[in-house]
């Protein structure tokens, strides 16, 4: 699967058809009362950004969104079977939230972030076929301006469904097909759940076109997942281990977060985000650096952190490596299938000292990778709040809520999640919003073809040419190991561009 900003998503045209739900449901949402059930500790934080920049006036796009397509010509009243069923499956999607009050400050922690939950019986989804876009560019804004502006989780529905129709294009040995594009709120998914949304949607409409149940597992509950880890937040102490752990990691990175180690060019204020891709290495050579690290102590994650930890002291010299990596909180067997927000950050943190080589370093990494997952369950906010807490209402008081993200390295391994081998053939991508940004943050995925990495950073020249480099070197790392058994590292060698480091001296 691709995973693109929406800015460089490439549709093919055609006639758009759309889902919305009908006026009694939209009625039953307004009416639904407060439920009991919080949000969890992620999505509390989310929320209250949405709406303080809401308040501000301020462009956020707070949606995931995917796009796959479908052989043949679109079946509408299977697919609005398929697109209710799906809805109907997932209670995440039938909340939205409001604020206790909604003229108070959306920083206030003291101003409840509520849920209203809306009767199933209530929900339904109608079609609306809408006009033919004739360029890529009229779907692109089309679909663009849909997912900005109606996937809010302050309000509901926070998804949008619809397909573009992709028939009697004139194209030589071009058939029929269609492109089903959805986009929901953050606050209800995570990138693993789209993917399951890939796999589920296909599975139910093609049991809708043969007139068969869809042979799918229970989803579970991600309002019971959500009670479940405010319960667990509620017991944390200074003496719990988690929050031991977090601190103890901060403290070792100087009490702030990791940062992109080269020059983004943003120093200054925001610029707006672009999304680059590099491929790092192909199928074999994945599975030989794979083997590699297996000999040596190590996963192919843990050897993913070591090649990176390599990369950031050869460009600028840093001797230890930290990131913020997220890390799947579906613990549980029955939450595999739910759609939700199933994430947590958790620390990846390790010194390079005195190792001279990849495969010195890589059972290191893979340790310090497992230590940071023993922290999977509590989140680094829950560890602010547990600090403050204990440290009375005066610090609570005085204590400044940060609710802009930090940049994160993501790892995922696509090859295990369902439905994969179909990624290429329905041309499946993952779609991302873009705002203004000083950061870089980074999604290594490994699939079927190989691994490569999107980096989403500001669109400035410093920054291309810093990811490009960091690309590049984190490539040549990883094929050396592939090709040679190991890796030799070098002391502090900038790239021959003019990439500069950021922050370090």
């Amino acid at each position: 699967m691709d995973l693109n900003l929406i800015t460089h998503w490439k549709p093919e045209p055609g006639r758009v058809v759309e889902w919305k739900v009908t006026d009694a449901s939209a009625r039953a949402a307004a009416e639904a009362p407060v439920d009991p059930a919080l949000p969890t500790t992620m999505q509390e934080r989310h929320l209250r950004r949405a709406r303080l920049a809401a308040n501000n006036g301020e462009t956020q796009s707070p949606w995931i969104g995917i796009a796959f397509d479908f052989p043949g010509r679109l079946d509408t009243a299977a697919m609005t079977r398929t697109l209710e069923r799906y809805v109907l499956r997932h209670d995440t999607l039938h909340s939205w939230f409001s604020f206790g009050n909604a003229d108070a400050d959306p920083t206030d922690t003291t101003n409840a972030v509520r849920r209203h939950v809306v009767p199933a019986g209530s929900i339904a989804l109608t079609a609306h076929e809408g006009e033919t876009l004739t360029t890529p560019e009229q779907v692109r804004d089309h679909v663009a301006a849909r997912f900005a502006n109606d996937t809010s989780a302050l309000s509901w529905p926070a998804f949008v469904f619809g397909v573009v129709e992709h028939y009697d294009t004139g194209a030589p040995g071009c058939e029929d097909s269609f492109t089903l594009f959805h986009a929901v709120d953050h606050a209800h998914t995570d990138m693993q759940s789209m993917i399951l949304t890939f796999a589920e949607t296909r599975t139910i409409y093609q049991a809708e076109l043969d007139g068969v149940e869809p042979d799918l597992p229970d989803p579970g509950s991600y309002v019971e997942y959500s009670r479940r880890e405010r319960e667990k937040a509620a017991t944390l102490t200074l003496a719990s281990p988690e929050v031991h752990g977090w601190i103890g990691h901060l403290t070792r990175n100087g009490g702030t977060f990791p940062s992109f180690p080269l020059d983004l060019g943003a120093s200054d204020e925001p610029k707006p985000a672009i999304g680059s891709r590099f491929d790092l290495a192909d199928a074999d050579e994945c599975e030989r650096f794979g083997a590699v690290c297996k000999a040596h102590g190590s996963n192919f994650i843990g050897g993913v952190f070591a090649a990176l930890a390599i990369t950031e002291h050869e460009l600028v010299g840093r001797d230890r490596y930290m990131a913020l990596s997220p890390l799947t909180t579906r613990n549980d067997p029955q939450f595999y299938w739910s759609q939700g927000w199933f994430i947590n950050l958790i620390p990846v943190g390790f010194a390079l000292e005195d190792a001279t080589t990849f495969t010195g370093l890589a059972q290191r990494a893979q340790d310090a990778y497992r230590s940071g997952k023993a922290l999977g369950e509590v989140s680094v906010q829950q560890v602010i709040d547990t600090v403050l807490a204990q440290a009375g209402p005066e610090a609570m008081s005085q204590h400044a809520t940060t609710l802009a993200p930090p940049p994160i390295v993501s790892y995922i391994d696509g090859r295990r999640l369902p439905q994969t081998e179909s990624f290429t053939s329905t041309r499946a991508t993952g779609i991302v919003g873009g705002k203004a940004t000083q950061i870089a943050s980074i999604w290594v995925n490994r699939m079927l073809e190989g691994t490569w990495m999107a980096v989403s950073h500001p669109d400035t020249d410093e920054a291309h040419r810093s990811v490009t480099a960091y690309a590049e070197r984190l490539s040549a790392i990883m094929k050396t190991v592939a090709r040679e058994g190991d890796y030799t590292v070098t002391s502090f060698a900038p790239a021959a561009d003019s990439a500069t480091a950021a922050g370090v001296e």
